[in-house]
């Protein structure tokens, strides 16, 4: 069984970790996204120096987004400037408490 513990929460995200798996999971608006311990470092390192601003294109309603690809073509994550700055803040405050929790439990 899962032995989970959340690294970060907010209204529309929730990261989670089981320690027996080894996995992180992103909760968003309908969509998992799950990553081994390794994975889920190396998607920080890929996406941390991005900004909204060099990326951003134009919804069908109008609104600035950024479309993020994931490693299917057929899937991409859509973000608002603030989901953006509210995904990135978040995955910033897991990786610490991860790091925590590594250190306590370790």
């Amino acid at each position: 069984m899962c032995n989970t513990s959340i690294l970060a929460q907010s209204q529309n995200i929730i990261i989670s970790q089981c320690k027996n798996c080894k996995v992180l999971n992103i909760w968003r608006a309908g969509v998992l996204m799950n990553f081994s311990f390794e994975q889920f470092d190396a998607f920080h390192s890929a996406t941390k120096k991005l900004h909204f601003d060099d990326f951003v294109e134009r919804h069908p309603n109008g609104k600035d987004v950024v479309i993020l690809s994931t490693p299917f073509p057929d899937i991409s994550l859509v973000f608002t400037r603030d989901e953006w700055q509210e995904f990135f803040v978040k995955i910033d405050e897991a990786l610490y408490m991860k790091r925590v929790y590594e250190l306590v439990h370790y």
